[in-house]
């Protein structure tokens, strides 16, 4: 079967090949009423476009990075989804790279997009003081953070991103716990040199002081963001004699992990210990695990950074200044607290 092209296109409707060429690539001078018809009539005729052919033109690959820390973690697994499924949408293509949560590699990775001619990145793995960010900035390759801030200032105000509201949402997932009655409260943190876990940390703190509650620092573990640590993690402060009623995770899927610990030592969720997450992670809402945990919509950050990409290759920020999305944050109530929609259960 042959590749149907923009003639074959022109031929049936009776308009030029620069009309159809226009609409398609989404460039001025074609009327809506033409351009929806020309957009229909390529897809009833199975039209794609010739990327390698637009590359050479354009000097464009039509392709996009996206790096995350850990790709078995379900929340990259959802984000890279909504990235790939409106990258897809916009005409681009995206390869996925692995950071295993190393600097190191995080470089090694840009400087090979930025080598062989992507288009721009979508980066999530960010920490404060990032050289990388530098990096991006000095080789003027467009990028975006999606989930990671850089905190500082001066460097934020340059930077495009798109965000959860991690202080917002902790703040009422440590008060939720406070309103439940509990006063000896563990933090299983994630990486402090990241953003969100700074912003997390931050926001449960400020919930508790309201409150009147001193977290313990035996009570706090930096865990990564890693699964397997915040299980070891888990372990140790619930072999404690004085160990905590309730444990915030900056994390669901930590929190699979403290579950798993909780279970191994012996004690009921909720009833022995109330746990709370952050993610929502399609797994929290199972039967069986129905973790309370705050919701950062993954797929839809991942379609919000994708487009601001886009339209940052497109060149359509003329301003100057950056753009910054922020999401709001939502509890999810669930029952690894002791708490339902119909009443306490503790």
């Amino acid at each position: 079967m042959n590749r149907i092209t923009i003639k074959d296109i022109a031929r049936q409707l009776d308009v030029s090949t620069t009309t159809i060429s226009n609409a398609l690539n989404d460039k001025p001078g074609v009327g809506k009423v033409v351009r929806e018809k020309i957009v229909k009539m390529a897809g009833k005729m199975g039209y794609q476009p010739n990327y390698f052919a637009k590359g050479l033109v354009s000097r464009q690959s039509f392709a996009i990075g996206l790096i995350v820390s850990n790709i078995a973690d379900p929340f990259n697994s959802e984000l890279a989804l909504g990235v790939q499924e409106k990258i897809n949408d916009l005409g681009y293509n995206m390869m996925l790279f692995n950071t295993k949560h190393s600097n190191e590699n995080e470089k090694r990775i840009i400087e090979m997009l930025i080598s062989r001619g992507t288009d721009g990145i979508v980066l999530s793995t960010a920490l404060q003081d990032d050289p990388n960010i530098d990096l991006l900035n000095e080789m003027q390759i467009p990028y975006v953070l999606v989930n990671r801030l850089i905190l500082n200032p001066k460097k934020a105000s340059r930077i495009d991103s798109v965000s959860v509201d991690s202080y917002g949402g902790s703040y009422k997932a440590a008060s939720h716990l406070c309103r439940l009655g509990h006063t000896k409260i563990g933090i299983i943190a994630g990486d402090m040199q990241a953003s969100n876990a700074i912003l997390l940390t931050q926001g449960s703190n400020d919930a508790f002081a309201e409150f009147g509650i001193q977290i313990r620092p035996d009570l706090f573990v930096e865990c990564g963001f890693s699964r397997r640590k915040a299980f070891q993690a888990a372990q140790g402060i619930l072999a404690k004699k004085n160990r905590p009623t309730a444990l915030l995770i900056q994390g669901d899927n930590m929190a699979l992990g403290v579950r798993e610990a909780a279970y191994k030592a012996g004690l009921k969720i909720p009833e022995d210990l109330a746990i709370i997450g952050f993610d929502d992670i399609s797994i929290s809402s199972l039967v069986g695990i129905e973790l309370t945990t705050v919701t950062q919509n993954q797929y839809k950050m991942g379609m919000a950074s994708a487009q601001m990409l886009i339209n940052k290759i497109k060149g359509q920020n003329q301003s100057g200044s950056s753009n910054k999305i922020v999401m709001e944050a939502e509890l999810i109530i669930r029952n690894s607290c002791g708490f339902n929609l119909n009443g306490y259960v503790r």
